[in-house]
């Protein structure tokens, strides 16, 4: 194992880490763009950060960001039950897009494949599986939840996704290694 490598990753996750948080943070004090421009901040985050570095990161900063987003109190309290789920949205986005970047020039594909499928996941498990993980949930809550994991999901994870490629481009251009 390169320990130079590594702790260069672990350094960049990190700083994409905060990042996200901090995009959150303001995102709940400026409710009027919270989803629109987080979401896209956050997805952007995971996917920046699969490319500088690698998958094992991304997955991280995936998981990390909802359970993050909760401790700050940014996600409400009834949605507790539903943290892993978004966790594990952001980690199949997060390895569906890292199968495709490391096919020469599939990264767009990779967006787009882990956008619909971690859209497809956090939608079904809001209005399938919600019963079944937290049988107690309000209905007005679950209604909410509903909207919030359906088309925003996607369009969110596409535009971060765009994002990301496009800041990739640019800042590899200008960081050397990378």
């Amino acid at each position: 194992m390169n320990v130079q490598k590594e702790t260069r990753n672990l350094v960049l996750s990190a700083l994409f880490l905060a990042i996200a948080v901090i995009i959150q943070l303001l995102g709940k004090s400026i409710p009027q763009i919270s989803q629109f421009f987080v979401g896209p901040v956050v997805n952007a985050v995971i996917i920046l950060t699969t490319y500088f570095a690698g998958v094992k990161y991304g997955i991280l900063v995936g998981a990390l960001t909802p359970l993050l987003a909760y401790a700050t109190n940014v996600l409400a309290p009834a949605m507790f039950p539903f943290v892993p789920f978004i966790a594990l949205g952001n980690i199949i986005y997060a390895i569906t897009f890292s199968v495709f970047k490391n096919m020469k020039n599939k990264e767009v594909i990779g967006v787009i494949v882990g956008s619909v499928l971690k859209y497809l996941f956090l939608f079904y498990s809001a209005t399938k599986l919600i019963d079944i993980i937290a049988p107690g949930m309000k209905a007005p809550v679950k209604a909410k939840l509903a909207i919030a994991m359906g088309t925003p999901q996607l369009v969110t994870a596409l535009i971060g996704g765009g994002a990301a490629i496009i800041l990739y481009q640019l800042l590899k251009k200008r960081i050397k290694g990378i």
